[in-house]
């Protein structure tokens, strides 16, 4: 949300992005100042997006930048709390049927159900939580492309960042290694898949990325304790 702009002005090009989480590693670049909160439903424990403002700034740094830096933190904090209030009166008054498109499987309860070992990283990956710009930008890239074969130079690179750093700071905002979250929301997904799809295991295989049957059957059983297969047919609950 941007308020009113001229044609002239940057953040007017900007606005017309499809991806505006570029905008928290360019804002030196579109003279701007930026901020952006999570939105969380409590009530599905899930967070479901951003919220982001921007404001044109002077390029020279000075007290002015960082006074209305301050404006747009309070300006995003209203905002997110707008928004996941209107969400939980939605659900209170409609019921969440009506606010999300539930699968009939109760993935939480399953994962919670796995052995703690062998299911460490995707519980981990339920109540994950961070608020830096980059990692949810990073977080939000893999949730859209589980279909794809991502390396961590493609993921760093997406937030200007060597691999190196990116990798620390992966870690540090999420308690996972990169490959270790990536690997853990393609078998997410899997879950999902292989309980509500009619899809083969092969063709499951393929549309998360993996590059050979065996390495996901592999994959799937140490993070479920579970073979694709057996998991299928089996009452896991």
């Amino acid at each position: 949300m941007f308020g009113k702009l001229s044609e002239s002005d940057a953040l007017s090009k900007v606005d017309k992005m499809g991806d505006l989480s570029k905008l928290s590693v360019n804002k030196y670049k579109y003279s701007i100042e930026y901020a952006d909160a999570p939105v969380r439903i409590a009530a599905i424990n899930q967070r479901i997006g951003k919220v982001c403002v921007a404001c044109d700034v002077e390029k020279s740094a000075d007290m002015k930048n960082v006074l209305v830096m301050q404006k747009l933190n309070r300006q995003v904090d209203y905002l997110r709390y707008l928004i996941e209030s209107i969400a939980n009166l939605i659900i209170q008054n409609r019921g969440i049927d009506d606010f999300v498109i539930k699968y009939s499987l109760d993935l939480n309860k399953e994962i919670d159900n796995l052995d703690e070992n062998e299911s460490d990283a995707l519980k981990r990956i339920k109540h994950l939580s961070t608020s830096n710009g980059s990692i949810i930008a990073v977080i939000e890239f893999i949730d859209n492309n589980l279909d794809k074969r991502l390396t961590l130079d493609q993921v760093s690179g997406r937030v200007y960042l060597s691999d190196y750093y990116f990798s620390k700071l992966f870690k540090r905002e999420t308690g996972l290694s990169f490959s270790v979250y990536l690997n853990a929301r393609k078998i997410q997904k899997a879950m999902i898949l292989l309980k509500e799809s009619n899809q083969s295991i092969n063709e499951i295989s393929d549309s998360l990325g993996f590059t050979r049957l065996s390495y996901f059957s592999q994959t799937f059983k140490k993070y479920t304790g579970y073979a694709p297969t057996k998991y299928r047919v089996e009452d896991i609950n």
